[in-house]
C-alpha cells in the first residue's frame, strides 16, 4: 500500500495541473450557475409523472401544461450554458490581463450563445429548429464558449480593437471595442459550421452525437458508470477535487441522458438510460464523493476514539446533504491508506446494487 502512495504522490502534480485547467474548471463552473434551472424544471416533471406510480394519470392536455416550464427551461439549457461557461471563461481570462484592458463579459456571452444557436440549429420558414437546443447542445456549447472567448482574449490581448476618443461616453467606446472581436468570433463558427455541413450533411451539436453514440453507450453502461465513480473517488483520494478533473465531459452524456428518458416518459415508456444526475448524486456518491453518507454515523456510534467520535458529530449534518469535506479531510480519508479500497469501492457497490431496485 505504502508503494501505491508513493506512486500516487508521484503523479500528484501531474493530477493537480489537469484539475486547474481552466477549460475544465469553466465547464463545470458553467453547470453549477444553471442549477436552478435544473431544480427548478425537475418540479414540473415530478408533479407531471409521479402520480403515474399510484395509477393516476394526467390527460394530455394537462400533461402538457404541466412540462410547460420543463420544456421552456431544459429545452434551452444548452443555449444558457453556452453564456455561463463563455462568462466563466472570461473571468478566467481577465484575471491574466491588466485591469485597464478586459474582456467584456456580456459582448462575450452573447457572441457564444449566438454562435451556439448557429452549430445546432437549421433555419427554416419560420425561424430555426430547437431540437438540439437542449441538453444535445451541450458540447457545441462548449465548442462556440472557446472559440468565442479565445478570439477575444487574442484581440483584447493585442489591442486590435475600434478605439474612438476619450470624449465619447464609455458604453458607446466599449461598444465599438468589441465588433471587431465579435465579428471575428462569429465568422470563426460560421467557418466551423459550414467544414461540418458540407463533409456530414448535418449540423454540428448532430454530427457530436452520432460520433460519440457509442461512447454515450459504454458510459451508460454499469462497466461506464463503475469507471467514472472509481475514477472520481480516485482523484479526490489523492486530494484533487475529483467532480472538476471527470464530471465536465461526463455532465454533456448526463444532462443528454436525462433529455433521452424525459422523452422516454412522455411516449408511455419506461425510462432506461442510468447515466444521469440523479443516478449519481443519490445513489452513486450518496452523501459525497466515496458514498460517504454512513461514515460520521459510524464514527459517532462505533470508534472508540474520542477525536473520531467528534469528527463523526461535527461531519454528519454536512454529510447528510452531501458535503463531506469535514470527514474527508477531518478523519482523514483522504490519502489514508485504510480507506482507499472502501472509498473507491463503496460508490461501485451502490451503483450494483440500483439493478437490484
Amino acid at each position: 500500500m505504502q508503494g501505491l502512495i508513493n506512486m500516487i504522490e508521484k503523479a500528484r502534480p501531474a493530477f493537480e495541473a489537469f484539475s486547474r485547467n481552466k477549460y475544465l474548471r469553466s465547464m463545470m463552473n458553467g453547470f453549477v450557475a444553471l442549477m436552478p434551472i435544473v431544480i427548478f424544471s425537475s418540479i414540473f416533471m415530478l408533479i407531471a409523472y409521479v402520480p403515474n406510480v399510484w395509477g393516476f394519470y394526467w390527460s394530455d392536455s394537462t400533461v402538457s401544461l404541466l412540462l410547460k416550464p420543463y420544456n421552456y427551461t431544459m429545452g434551452f439549457f444548452g443555449v444558457t450554458i453556452a453564456a455561463t461557461i463563455a462568462k466563466s471563461l472570461v473571468d478566467s481570462f481577465n484575471r491574466d490581463l491588466p485591469a485597464t484592458n478586459q474582456i467584456n463579459a456580456i459582448s462575450a456571452m452573447m457572441a457564444s450563445l449566438l454562435g451556439m444557436l448557429m452549430l445546432s440549429s437549421n433555419l427554416t420558414d419560420t425561424g430555426v429548429t430547437t431540437d438540439y437546443l437542449g441538453t444535445s447542445g451541450i458540447i457545441s456549447a462548449f465548442v462556440s464558449a472557446v472559440i468565442v472567448v479565445n478570439i477575444y482574449n487574442i484581440f483584447i490581448k493585442k489591442h486590435i480593437t475600434i478605439n474612438l476618443p476619450k470624449e465619447v461616453p464609455g458604453n458607446i467606446a466599449s461598444a465599438f471595442e468589441d465588433i471587431m472581436p465579435f465579428s471575428a468570433a462569429i465568422v470563426a463558427i460560421y467557418i466551423v459550421d459550414m467544414i461540418t455541413r458540407y463533409f456530414t450533411g448535418v449540423h454540428f451539436a448532430q454530427f457530436v452525437i452520432q460520433l460519440f453514440q457509442p461512447l454515450f453507450q459504454v458510459a451508460d453502461s454499469h462497466l461506464g458508470l463503475s469507471i467514472i465513480a472509481a475514477a472520481v473517488s480516485f482523484f479526490w483520494f489523492i486530494g484533487i477535487h475529483g467532480p472538476s478533473v471527470v464530471m465536465p465531459a461526463v455532465n454533456a452524456i448526463m444532462y443528454f441522458n436525462m433529455s433521452l428518458n424525459q422523452e422516454l416518459v412522455q411516449h408511455g415508456s419506461r425510462a432506461i438510460h442510468t447515466l444521469v444526475p440523479m443516478t449519481n448524486d443519490f445513489i452513486i456518491t450518496l452523501g459525497g464523493t466515496g458514498a460517504t453518507f454512513v461514515v460520521p454515523y459510524m464514527f459517532m456510534f462505533l470508534a472508540k476514539s474520542k477525536r473520531n467520535k467528534a469528527v463523526g458529530q461535527a461531519a454528519f449534518i454536512p454529510s447528510s446533504f452531501a458535503v463531506n469535506e469535514p470527514i474527508l479531510f477531518g478523519a482523514p480519508l483522504i490519502l489514508n491508506p485504510v480507506f482507499f479500497i472502501p472509498f473507491l469501492g463503496a460508490p461501485i457497490v451502490t451503483l450494483i446494487s440500483l439493478r437490484f431496485l
